[in-house]
């Protein structure tokens, strides 16, 4: 159908345990191509900071969906301006036209000292 069935999808988020790890695609979502508006982005960061869960997004197709980069990020920036930590996994590959490479980023949002001295402990 091409769409988004949003309300299901939203009561799925509520019904997520709390500190849940939660996949979501910043843009072109993979296979359907279909984002959600910035309102409905606008609701599933409320619900993502009344359940306690933690974004995970992928972005593999920045700039795909609208042409702009700036604008294809705007999920990130949203929960970024919320205050959310999060796990940001950027495939650049198909930006920079390189698809015999894995050229990515990983990003690890922490909202303390404390916490990033974890991570670095933990993952450097």
């Amino acid at each position: 159908t091409r769409s988004l069935n949003f309300q299901e999808f939203k009561r799925a988020l509520e019904n997520a345990n709390p500190g849940s790890i939660i996949l979501l695609h910043a843009c072109a979502h993979n296979p359907t191509g279909v984002d959600p508006t910035q309102e409905q982005w606008r609701e599933i960061v409320a619900v993502f900071k009344e359940r306690r869960l933690v974004p995970y997004f992928g972005s593999a197709y920045q700039s795909f969906a609208t042409g702009d980069l700036y604008r294809d990020a705007y999920p990130i920036r949203l929960f970024l301006a919320e205050g959310l930590q999060m796990v940001v996994a950027q495939s650049l590959a198909k930006n920079f036209g390189l698809y015999g490479e894995r050229t990515c980023a990983l990003h690890i949002v922490c909202r303390s000292k404390e916490i990033i001295d974890k991570v670095y402990l933990k993952y450097a």
